[in-house]
């Protein structure tokens, strides 16, 4: 961190207000900043709960509007890949083409540096700044972030990497500001009660058009109710009764098709990634790799070339949805990661 104004991210939730508290303690010239990311409603709430902690620390807030670049790069984008058979993960553009993207260099151009309320930390590694996983197994968002230049992280600071979540809610009922955040949500922000089949329905019809449910040998066994609704590793509400458990496999978009068989269809020990960030030279290393937020560390040989990242898992992994990130880590410091293409 190297200037002494620091602006704050603040959603309204009890992370991103402690965040800002404990900015305070830096000494530094704090204010908060909420986005408006053109959800109505939601963002209304999170611009007046955030407003109110801002109050309550002393420090000023402001709104940015971001609504329209948030609505092509993460909304329309994520719908886009639902409907044509991936999995995507927006909370990963959303960081690193909004938040650490859009908001940092606006920071940037009025001198201030950067805080948010993620569990994740910062290290010195070769010189400079590197992302790390937080102290908060358990809560630690590292892998939303790892599409973070390094040099970016520079300019930030997550208060909360050091923390456990039981830290923040004891600090925030110190500071009174227990009762003041919004109702933190586990999906992402802007999906409605009808869920990804519902945005999918809005913007790309054809994600939601019926079609075959087939065998990995091509035999037609069902109809499912429109591509989006399903993911690699499905069981439930697959469509289609079975005296054997069946699971989603694949997803063919071009064909409007889902694939379904038995859970050893669903082992992968080989997954490439493409549009891949990469912090180190290229090369082969012993890393763990993550596939989605909540699965475990695995041990891999990872291979980056310059263009592309090819991971070979030492155990089996089951579900792994083209789509979603695969995130490398050395240790607990992220070396890279990409988009999974195809796992094998």
């Amino acid at each position: 961190m190297a200037n002494q104004r620091v602006w704050v991210a603040m959603s309204g939730g009890v992370d991103s207000s402690v965040a800002a508290a404990w900015a305070l303690r830096e000494r530094r010239e704090v204010q908060g900043v909420t986005l408006d990311l053109g959800r109505g409603e939601p963002d209304r709430l999170a611009i007046d709960s955030a407003a109110r902690v801002c109050a309550r620390l002393g420090i000023p807030h402001r709104v940015l509007d971001v609504s329209r670049e948030f609505d092509s790069c993460v909304v329309d984008k994520t719908a886009k890949r639902y409907a044509e058979g991936h999995t995507p993960n927006p909370c990963v553009e959303c960081n690193a083409l909004i938040k650490f993207g859009l908001l940092a260099d606006a920071a940037a151009a009025e001198g201030a540096d950067m805080a948010t309320g993620h569990y994740a930390r910062i290290i010195v590694r070769d010189g400079g700044p590197w992302l790390a996983r937080s102290k908060d197994p358990h809560k630690d968002q590292s892998y939303f972030l790892y599409r973070v230049p390094c040099e970016r992280l520079a300019h930030v600071m997550f208060p909360l990497g050091e923390v456990t979540k039981t830290d923040v809610r004891t600090e925030a009922a110190s500071l009174g500001l227990a009762e003041m955040h919004t109702k933190e949500s586990q999906d992402a922000c802007f999906v409605g009660p009808g869920g990804y089949p519902e945005l999918v329905a809005a913007r790309y019809p054809q994600g939601c058009r019926p079609g075959p449910l087939i065998t990995s040998t091509g035999e037609t066994v069902g109809t499912h109710r429109g591509i989006c609704r399903y993911t690699v590793g499905q069981r439930r509400r697959i469509g289609i009764a079975s005296s054997d458990p069946l699971y989603v496999i694949a997803l063919d978009g071009a064909h409007n098709a889902v694939v379904v068989g038995d859970k050893t269809q669903l082992e992968v020990s080989r997954i490439r990634a493409i549009d891949p960030v990469w912090h180190a030279a290229p090369g082969v290393r012993t890393l763990f790799v993550k596939c989605r937020y909540n699965s475990p560390l695995v041990r891999a040989q990872v291979t980056y070339d310059g263009e592309a990242l090819v991971a070979e898992v030492e155990e089996p992994l089951f579900g792994v949805a083209p789509g979603q990130s695969i995130v490398c880590y050395d240790a607990d410091t992220v070396l890279g990661g990409g988009i999974i293409e195809e796992a094998l």
